[in-house]
């Protein structure tokens, strides 16, 4: 009887999921009946550190974060200026909202996890979700779209990352995000 009754209940989940599958397929289809679309986007974001209104704060660190050559454990926060050109008198197009942590014994690398929210322009009131491992002393990054909102819906796609100027005495730099984007 058990074994009947396990048989069962997993007939009756397949049956359940299957008729789910079919459901979530339609309402796609209903609901983004557009062509999947490639954008590309060429931006800069300003990464602030010192002076009266520093985009990028500490928030955590471990006890001996700050000592170790990698600032392994060292939690941030950003919310830096996105721009149209690496000039701090550039147009700006939006925000690089989101957190990292220093995440190697190793090497200086980061792990981010952060929103480009766009605040003007084309893509007003949209945004990109974006991730990954950012060993930043390397000439070229690259970081994952993992998902959007607004016209970047169901977004997929990759960011290749480049520092393009950093003040060695202020830490400020400004980052080079080529974006490619799949989306609907």
């Amino acid at each position: 009887m058990g074994n009947q009754f396990i048989v069962l209940l997993i007939f009756s989940i397949a049956i359940v999921a299957n008729g789910h599958g079919i459901a979530t397929k339609t309402w796609f289809k209903k609901s983004y009946p557009a062509k999947e679309k490639v954008t590309q986007l060429q931006l800069y974001v300003q990464d602030i550190l010192t002076g009266p209104t520093p985009t990028d704060r500490q928030v955590a660190s471990a006890p001996n974060s700050l000592a170790s050559p990698t600032f392994f454990g060292l939690v941030a926060v950003l919310d830096d200026p996105v721009r149209k050109r690496p000039s701090p008198d550039s147009e700006i197009v939006g925000r690089a909202q989101g957190l990292f942590t220093f995440a190697s014994l190793e090497e200086r690398s980061i792990h981010m996890t952060f929103d480009i929210v766009f605040t003007s322009g084309e893509y007003n009131g949209s945004v990109l979700n974006l991730m990954g491992r950012n060993p930043y002393p390397h000439d070229n990054r690259e970081l994952s779209v993992v998902g959007g909102s607004g016209l970047f819906r169901l977004a997929r796609g990759v960011v290749g990352v480049r520092t393009v100027s950093m003040n060695n005495s202020t830490g400020d730099a400004f980052y080079e995000c080529n974006i490619t984007v799949l989306h609907y």
